[in-house]
């Protein structure tokens, strides 16, 4: 592989899955493959990583151990109010294990011991302070099971939200181009596009490579034959039950990028430093960007 197409695969994916600005990616993978240096590309990429999952995992594990500690207070809270209504101990400064010693000392009435004098060790043996832990324990462990439950349905929402944050671009690329005729009022427009991308949020989507598997219901959307539906489609197939599109336009005029000739896969380039700056722009819609690629590769081969 050249480095010019590696680049470009390394750029595409920097972009897309880390958010990183085009002009970080052009110092880290420059278009001269001599001014590229392994050292600082390495440093820069596991740094950003590092960044993502830190910041995903303790927005998790705040959340976490905060809602942890006022369960445990709240469940701590409530045993012990439920302990001075079995008991009839009308007195709020009893708390902890003083509580549980005043419960041992009324339960202890047959027996010459004071209960105030028991070692830790007699304590805990004590049918009454078995009884009461147990209790505490079973509602403690309830408490715990209903906590974590809440955390892990909040880390698929944080998790889905951020997916579709990137299925939203990726499909707002593909509806683009397609030429969808919109209003001319800009705002309007806008508005019609962001209808659009609301009416996909009704499906999950799993992450393949760059690209994604539309699902429903948990399951990938299959068309008649049984065949896995693909992104490009499932966007395309959408965007046509609602509406319609002007047909492609004859070029005339060089796209967006530099060079000469016409648009996608029309388009010629003089070298390889104008194709791989062509083909990393991400201004350019994704599908002449791709047409460009075919033409390269048949440019290469003549």
């Amino acid at each position: 592989m050249s480095y010019t197409k590696l680049r470009e695969t390394l750029a595409e994916g920097l972009e897309t899955a880390y958010k990183i600005p085009g002009d970080d990616i052009a110092n880290i993978l420059p278009e001269n493959e001599a001014d590229f240096n392994s050292d600082n590309f390495k440093t820069f990429f596991l740094d950003k990583d590092k960044e993502r999952v830190e910041t995903l995992g303790l927005k998790g594990k705040d959340k976490f151990e905060q809602g942890y500690s006022k369960a445990k207070k709240e469940t701590l809270a409530g045993f012990e109010k439920e302990v001075k209504e079995a008991f009839g101990i009308d007195d709020d400064d009893l708390i902890g294990i003083d509580l549980v010693k005043k419960v041992v000392e009324m339960n202890s009435k047959k027996t010459s011991s004071d209960p105030s004098k028991l070692t830790d060790e007699q304590l805990h043996k004590h049918p009454s302070v078995i009884a009461l832990l147990s209790k505490k324990e079973q509602d403690f462990i309830k408490r715990e099971t209903e906590l974590k439950t809440t955390f892990e349905d909040y880390k698929k929402t944080f998790e889905r939200k951020e997916t579709f944050n990137d299925v939203s671009k990726k499909a707002l690329s593909i509806f683009n181009s397609m030429n969808p005729i919109l209003s001319e009022d800009a705002n309007k427009a806008e508005n019609q596009r962001k209808d659009f991308i609301a009416k996909l949020q009704g499906y999950d989507f799993q992450r393949d490579g760059e690209n994604y598997i539309p699902l429903k219901e948990g399951k990938r959307l299959e068309d008649a034959h049984g065949h896995g539906v693909s992104f490009d489609d499932f966007v395309k197939n959408n965007a046509n039950l609602y509406y319609d599109f002007k047909k492609a336009d004859d070029r005339s005029t060089p796209p967006a990028g530099g060079g000469s000739g016409g648009g996608g896969g029309s388009k010629k380039f003089k070298t390889e430093q104008e194709y791989a700056k062509y083909v990393t722009d991400s201004s350019i819609p994704r599908e002449d960007r791709i047409k460009a690629q075919e033409e390269w590769s048949k440019q290469a081969e003549s």
